[in-house]
């Protein structure tokens, strides 16, 4: 059966995230691969104790999915959850030691596992590849924000 080129790609992209994940969580024990990326990201924040809200849109997922996340790295103790300075009704978030070793312990394992995934693959696909996702990012905040108008004047 022959799959038109976007629409295998869309489909392929919800796929491919279902596998990254199931493959990730076999090897991780104590927390999810999306949990692992959630990490990573608050990291790479230009912020000192972003908020739950921040970390939402820097990420562009919903700030329910996000603290939903959080509560649970914070009973393991990878995140604290503490009141903002600048403004009380909201949460900081810090990332705990046990998260800086855990980035430690697995530096190794996620080269090695981003080695394996691209295995095969060369360089200027990788490129191309990366050219075509940050296009698909820029055309879904264009997106985001055509339908936000439209669901505004509803």
């Amino acid at each position: 059966m022959f799959i038109p080129t976007k629409e295998y790609l869309f489909g392929s992209l919800f796929l491919l995230a279902n596998r990254l994940q199931a493959v990730g969580d076999t090897v991780l024990e104590e927390i999810t691969l999306k949990q692992w990326i959630l990490l990573v990201m608050i990291f790479n924040m230009d912020k000192n104790k972003p908020s739950v809200s921040e970390i939402a849109e820097f990420i562009g997922s919903t700030r329910q999915n996000v603290r939903k996340m959080l509560d649970t790295l914070a009973t393991n103790g990878y995140v604290t959850l503490s009141v903002s300075d600048q403004d009380r009704r909201s949460l900081a978030v810090s990332l705990t030691d046990k998260t800086l070793f855990f980035f430690r312990d697995f530096e190794s394992w996620g080269s090695e596992f981003l080695k394996e995934l691209f295995a095969g693959i060369e360089p200027d696909l990788l490129e191309a590849t990366r050219y075509t996702f940050e296009t698909l990012f820029n055309n879904l905040e264009g997106m985001k924000k055509k339908y936000e108008k439209i669901n505004s004047h509803l």
